[in-house]
């Protein structure tokens, strides 16, 4: 018995003595490694022309600002740290959300620009993307319209005091028919603006744009030198406010009536044609129309005529209006004067031509905004604008327009 437990407390301290199995080493991050986003839009080549793929194992870490839940963007997320913002573009889709933290491993990855817009492009949301928390949102930058520039691309920044123009208040956000993209123009009470870009696929595509003066948050995007702002949640639309005072004119032929509101029509020549109303296309609303055509082309000279308007008062009076066209012929002019008594024949008056100002519609029914036009050199109390219509014998065009918008 005695050298039975002899034998087993030699057994237990060889036990005991016996080393514990080596542990792997605690796996650090190389800092040297980590770069900031500025450092990513740093190896954009700005002209588009080059594509940098990082082939170092470099890591970023940034919070996301705007995700994929709305349906604006898809395989799409932006990111943003201190020092910058990025659009990251996926190789598939993710449920990352707005305010995660997230490490980047941007090895493999290629950096490039596409119509101005910094992309960190290839990112494979299972292999590159980690989460590491979430709840961290960013304040959104306020910013006023005429202080967006494209150097804010990417940025998260929020509107204050502004609406969307009269010409859009009809209009929905997108297509989500034909799921097509559309533009809407936001302006501010001093008659600046930035289109708002929204996909045909955003879950709130087929809603009517805010009616009312308010508050938006948006990322700031481009297309080339153009600005295009970008809604990352329709919850985030705050324009339940009163509309600017600033607004002189509306017109907008809803009441199906072309000479409401002071308007004016003067039939220089061609006295069978003449400005009217129509809904022909599937319009939700009426809108002005002129043509020159039945069973053939009349030779014609035709005015629409607006109310005499005081802009003495004005700091910065502009315009705007919708639109389109069909058929071969004569342009549709814009023209302002400041001596038209208010009727008789209009070319006795001096009328300056604007319609260099102006987008027009590239034909085949298509509707354009016109741009906001410059009146700021008409500061007096008897200003008019007028819209000109010509056709020959042989040919003339059907010119289409609506939602005209004077701010004071």
């Amino acid at each position: 018995m005695k050298r039975l437990l002899f034998i087993s407390a030699v057994i237990a301290s060889i036990i005991a003595c016996e080393k514990e199995p080596d542990s792997p080493p605690v796996n650090t991050l190389d800092q040297t490694k980590v770069i900031t986003i500025d450092s990513i839009r740093a190896m954009a080549d700005t002209t588009g022309a080059t594509i940098y793929t990082i082939t170092d194992s470099l890591t970023t870490f940034a919070i996301v600002t705007m995700d994929e839940s709305s349906g604006n963007i898809y395989k799409n997320l932006y990111i943003q740290d201190h020092t910058g913002s990025v659009n990251v573009r996926m190789t598939s889709s993710s449920d990352y959300s707005v305010g995660d933290s997230l490490r980047v491993s941007l090895i493999g990855t290629t950096v490039s620009t596409y119509n101005g817009v910094v992309q960190l492009d290839n990112v494979d949301p299972d292999l590159a993307l980690i989460k590491r928390s979430g709840g961290h949102d960013i304040t959104p930058v306020s910013k006023e319209i005429n202080d967006i520039t494209v150097y804010d691309e990417g940025m998260l920044v929020q509107l204050n005091n502004v609406q969307f123009t009269g010409s859009e208040l009809a209009n929905t956000y997108a297509d989500g028919l034909n799921q097509s993209s559309e533009n809407r123009i936001i302006e501010d009470c001093n008659g600046n603006n930035v289109l708002i870009r929204t996909s045909g696929f955003a879950n709130y595509a087929n809603e009517t744009v805010a009616q009312g003066n308010g508050s938006i948050v948006c990322i700031v995007n481009r297309f080339g030198s153009e600005l295009q702002l970008v809604i990352r949640d329709p919850e985030e639309i705050l324009m339940d406010g009163t509309r600017c005072a600033g607004q002189l004119l509306l017109k907008d032929f809803d009441d199906d009536d072309v000479t409401s509101g002071g308007w004016s029509t003067v039939q220089v020549d061609g006295p069978s044609v003449n400005w009217t109303t129509s809904t022909a296309g599937g319009a939700a609303t009426p809108y002005g129309i002129i043509s020159n055509f039945d069973s053939g082309n009349t030779q014609c000279e035709n005015w629409l005529i607006s109310p005499v308007l005081d802009l003495s008062a004005s700091s910065t009076p502009n315009m705007q209006f919708n639109n389109a066209y069909n058929y071969t012929g004569d342009p549709l002019q814009l023209l302002v004067s400041t001596d038209y008594p208010g009727s008789g024949n209009p070319n006795a008056a001096t009328w300056v031509d604007l319609s260099s100002q102006v987008t027009w519609s590239a034909g085949s029914w298509a509707w354009e905004n016109s741009g906001s036009i410059d009146l700021s050199p008409y500061l007096q109390p008897a200003v008019r604008i007028a819209f000109k219509y010509t056709g020959t014998n042989s040919d003339g065009s059907t010119w289409e327009i609506d939602d005209i918008i004077i701010n004071g």
